[in-house]
């Protein structure tokens, strides 16, 4: 009996080497927004704000409450990439525009790892790590085989990222009429590489467009996007809401192409953001209106959605621990069975998404342009530099409502100094981490 049984699994196993593939080489998608707090989102507690697909997934896989990342879009660009710390990278501020800047090759990013272990890569959205023109094959020198990306800066002018948008598709330079609409563009080229390497492992990296500002009104979906509209929200507000419909939209795109194609138990989607929302916005949460933190070293600022979606594999939860991007590359190659042979600073959290044993976060690090730093647990966060270098507050900041979180309370109380120092140690310890490729940076701009 047990021969036959054998003999069977060995023939089904033969019949369908998708089993094996499913087992040990899931896809990968990694989305992430531009510009856009936790509180944009319905499944956050926006009472504005429609995005029905982007709920489905958090009710249909993990949704975690503490996830952080840079107050600016750069710092984090670099950091989920690389798996590494800003301070680390060099990379605490936005990037230039002046002759040769970029992210040098030598910083290795996920899209290396998936594509030395056998995926096909492809990046779509959102680049601004150096300019297309003075360095055209950035994407495939950082791992990606294929890419449509807005072009930033090109020929010593800024271009459109919406309508009319000017865009760059391995090697080619392709200039958007007024009817084209950028976001429609880079995420069709998602949708097409799905289509292309449906056979075969793929990692795909979008770092979105929207929410950006100029704060415009896209296409399609205004009257469901204006379904929760107070009656009071400013005109940004209500474009920037329709924006981030439009954005969840585009992620039920692609979530329904998985479905469609019968990938979708075999593909892990993240999704995320790079930053706060802008500061001109005014979102609301029961009982509060909340201005955007962007750019600041604050709740605001630095607290994302994070969603975390495979069916079959992921089991609906809400998931309380600390997440930072740093932490997105190990976590994906672990998932993905990648071994990675250098060391990064994020921490592997596969186990968080799967509902496993682990050892999680027990508090988050940042550091930022002009010598910031903070360090960040369940009920505090200790912020050092600013106006003063030297500067150092206690926030009392519990994650345990929104309220408590986003008001940021300045501490003083002689009870808390205990937890001031332990914060202390953890930041002394992360800022002493220094730049490791100042001289790579130099050289891939052609500095001396």
């Amino acid at each position: 009996m047990m021969k036959s049984t054998y003999r069977m699994a060995l023939i089904l196993l033969a019949l369908c080497p998708t089993f094996i593939l499913a087992a040990e080489n899931p896809n990968i998608i990694v989305i992430m927004a531009d510009d856009l707090g936790a509180e944009g989102l319905n499944c956050y507690g926006s009472t504005i704000y429609t995005t029905p697909h982007l709920d489905k997934m958090a009710a249909e896989g993990v949704r975690f409450n503490n996830a952080y990342a840079s107050p600016l879009c750069t710092p984090t660009r670099v950091m989920i990439m690389s798996g590494l710390y800003p301070n680390r990278t060099g990379y605490t501020a936005l990037m230039g525009k002046g002759a040769g800047v970029r992210m040098p090759a030598a910083i290795q990013t996920f899209g290396h790892d998936f594509k030395t272990a056998g995926y096909k890569t492809a990046i779509a959205g959102k680049w601004q790590l150096g300019k297309f023109d003075e360095h055209p094959k950035q994407p495939v020198e950082h791992g990606f085989d294929e890419y449509c990306m807005w072009t930033w800066f090109y020929g010593g002018k800024k271009h459109s990222r919406f309508y009319k948008p000017v865009y760059y598709t391995d090697g080619k330079l392709h200039l958007g009429t007024e009817k084209d609409f950028g976001p429609d563009i880079y995420s069709q080229f998602v949708l097409d590489f799905i289509d292309r390497n449906k056979d075969e492992p793929f990692c795909i990296y979008y770092p979105m467009a929207l929410v950006h500002s100029p704060f415009i009104h896209p296409p399609r979906l205004e009257h469901l996007a204006r379904a929760k509209f107070a009656d009071d929200i400013d005109k940004k507000t209500q474009a920037f809401g329709h924006m981030i419909t439009y954005m969840d939209d585009i992620v039920g795109q692609i979530r329904t192409k998985l479905e469609e194609l019968g990938l979708a138990k075999n593909t892990l989607i993240l999704f995320t953001a790079d930053n706060g929302t802008h500061k001109a916005i005014t979102s609301q949460l029961p009982g509060m209106k909340l201005k955007g933190g962007k750019g600041s070293m604050i709740e605001t600022g630095t607290r994302v959605p994070f969603i975390a979606w495979w069916p079959g594999r992921i089991k609906p939860a809400v998931n309380e621990d600390f997440l930072c991007l740093v932490d997105v590359l190990p976590t994906i190659c672990s998932i993905a069975n990648i071994d990675l042979k250098r060391k990064v600073d994020g921490m592997d959290l596969s186990h968080s998404l799967l509902g496993a044993e682990g050892i999680g976060r027990d508090h988050i690090f940042m550091a930022y342009k002009g010598g910031q730093f903070f360090a960040r647990d369940r009920k505090f966060r200790l912020n050092l530099g600013g106006k003063k270098e030297s500067e150092e507050t206690l926030f009392h900041i519990p994650v345990s409502s929104d309220k408590e979180r986003y008001r940021e309370s300045v501490s003083t109380h002689p009870d808390h100094q205990a937890d001031r120092k332990r914060l202390k140690k953890h930041l002394d310890q992360y800022m002493a981490l220094t730049d490791e490729y100042s001289e790579a940076r130099k050289a891939a701009s052609g500095q001396k």
